[in-house]
């Protein structure tokens, strides 16, 4: 790892932790304080505070996203989409702060970023062996991803718990095609199995 790339982790961890502590209400240089390097650092990895709070949102999205391909490899296309859809929702009860700065992602249209590229696999490989009746066309990737920023946005502001994830997780399997008692079984088991092997959401600087 080159000493930028080391400067980098380190600002992208403190402001991980800052945000932590006060949400979006920090500056630069308290990222900076915070991180123990020089002043002016800041601003020779990025533009502007708004995609630092971006940038923490996608590698902690990323690294969530990452965790669940694993955990699901080579399982069923619906299950894989059930436990990924679910690690993020349940990242967000777990951390609201998390989830405020998946909000602020949001704003730069989701839909069409990278971020999502492991969510139009599954709705692929889905299509492809028959489960789901729509692949990755742009209306149901936004259909998919727009449900899932609602529901963080729910999650994080009303205390809906979290069996609100279940029915959110099975009604887009039932859109996606799946018959709605499965859709709800499926939802379920994942709800348990991501509740089951919980874990603290990945840190920011995670090179995942």
């Amino acid at each position: 790892m080159t000493k930028r790339e080391r400067t980098r982790r380190l600002l992208l961890e403190a402001g991980r932790e800052l945000m932590a502590e006060r949400g979006t209400a920090i500056t630069a240089s308290d990222v900076v304080a915070a991180a123990e390097v020089s002043n002016g650092t800041f601003y020779n990895h990025f533009v502007d505070l708004d995609e630092f709070v971006q940038e923490v949102a996608r590698r902690t999205f990323h690294a969530i996203a990452e965790v669940a391909a694993v955990e699901t490899a080579g399982a069923d296309p619906a299950w894989r989409f059930a436990v990924a859809s679910t690690r993020i929702l349940d990242a967000a009860v777990q951390d609201p702060t998390w989830g405020r700065l998946l909000l602020q992602l949001a704003r730069s249209d989701l839909s069409r970023r990278a971020e999502l590229e492991r969510l139009r696999a599954d709705l692929r490989a889905g299509r492809r062996a028959g489960r789901f009746v729509y692949g990755d066309d742009r209306i149901t990737v936004d259909v998919v991803s727009g449900t899932i920023i609602a529901t963080i946005g729910r999650l994080v502001r009303d205390d809906v718990g979290r069996r609100h994830i279940v029915d959110v997780v099975s009604r887009l399997l039932t859109v996606l095609g799946l018959p709605d008692d499965e859709a709800r079984s499926v939802a379920s088991a994942a709800l348990r199995d991501v509740r089951a092997g919980a874990r603290p959401t990945v840190a920011a600087g995670s090179d995942a």
